[in-house]
């Protein structure tokens, strides 16, 4: 009986080939014998309606003539039939099965990735200022890297030779036995850690693995406007590799040390300014300290309590460097708790006039 390949995917007869790559690779996944619930049977016939429907030139036989179009003894998958040592001329290259199976076995036929460093996380202190300006830290760290004695060769005097094992390519290949027949890995030789060489003698001070713990002091830019517990990251800034492979990253957690007379609103700075009761009255000039610095402030006449005046672009420098918040004075005014005789005859003067 014809079997019905555009029923098996769920596609319908009129699908694109990436209508019908989509259901397969999602089929494929669902019904893996590997995974619960999986089934051998229908992973096979899966990928029997997929070899047929992908190719353009086969797709047309079959809507031709059903998938007895194939030659006698023919077993799907192209016409090649099953050998005991997998299935022949299957195309893994392009059928998209690859995804598929590197789920299951490690990534396939390319399974050669060096391991990377380890990342390292610092906390850093900065004050109110450096957060508003931007400031460049010293930071002292406790790591592995990269053994100066042997330039992160793992070789006494940085004498290697050739892997006797991969034959200085890094690599060894593997067969692996699945139920789908024979597949070959490409894998980091165990030997070289993915080098291709080793050391005629190993290094004293790092024992042969290129790396040693030490201090290593490091340069951060934190940009100005940067939030409490924001973390940066300096890629490459970790710990060096023992393979060989690429440096962690260093995340650096800021934390901003409170400063008395500031408060922060976004990228605007508040403080507050405690003036008298004629100041208010009358109007004045003070200075008032800023992240930039003391600067004069007119007082206008008449002004109340809770009263906010700007200094614009005194504020913070915003995150990324697009412009600067204001400074915002918030007025006070002072009660004198103790008066001379003289003052409160003044300020009863003042009551009676009715100010």
């Amino acid at each position: 009986m014809s079997k019905d390949y555009y029923n098996v995917l769920g596609v319908d007869k009129k699908a694109s080939q990436n209508e019908i790559k989509k259901a397969y690779r999602k089929l494929a996944h669902q019904h893996h014998p590997d995974k619960k619930g999986g089934s051998e049977a229908k992973f096979k016939e899966i990928n029997e309606a997929y070899q047929t429907l992908s190719d353009n030139k086969k797709r047309g036989q079959y809507d031709q003539f059903g998938s007895g179009y194939e030659q006698p003894g023919a077993q799907g998958f192209g016409g090649g039939g099953q050998g005991a040592g997998g299935f022949q001329g299957f195309d893994f290259q392009d059928s998209g099965f690859e995804d598929v199976f590197s789920d299951f076995f490690g990534g396939g036929q390319t399974a050669q990735k060096k391991t990377a460093g380890s990342d390292v996380v610092v906390d850093v202190n900065i004050d109110f200022k450096e957060m508003a300006k931007g400031v460049m830290k010293k930071v002292k760290i406790y790591k592995k890297i990269i053994c100066k004695s042997c330039d992160g060769t793992g070789a006494k005097n940085k004498e290697t030779e050739q892997c006797p094992k991969c034959g200085g390519s890094g690599k060894i290949k593997k067969s692996r036995q699945t139920f789908l027949g024979t597949f070959a890995q490409v894998e980091v030789c165990d030997q070289c850690l993915g080098k291709g060489q080793i050391a005629k003698e190993k290094c004293r001070d790092c024992g042969g693995d290129g790396v040693v713990r030490d201090y290593q002091e490091m340069e951060v830019n934190i940009p100005a406007g940067i939030d409490e517990e924001q973390v940066l990251k300096i890629q490459g800034g970790g710990e060096a590799s023992v393979l060989g492979g690429s440096a962690g990253d260093l995340y650096v957690r800021i934390h901003i040390k409170p400063y008395l007379d500031f408060k922060r609103k976004g990228s605007d700075v508040v403080s507050k300014l405690y003036i008298t009761f004629p100041q208010a009255v009358l109007g004045d000039k003070m200075e008032v300290e800023t992240v930039e610095g003391f600067v004069k402030l007119k007082i206008p006449a008449g002004i109340e309590a809770g009263d906010f005046l700007r200094i614009k672009g005194k504020g913070i420098k915003k995150f990324g460097g697009f412009g600067q918040g204001n400074h915002l004075v918030e007025i006070k005014i002072k009660t004198p708790k103790k008066l001379s005789w003289s003052q409160k005859s003044l300020i009863q003067k003042l009551k009676e006039e009715g100010i």
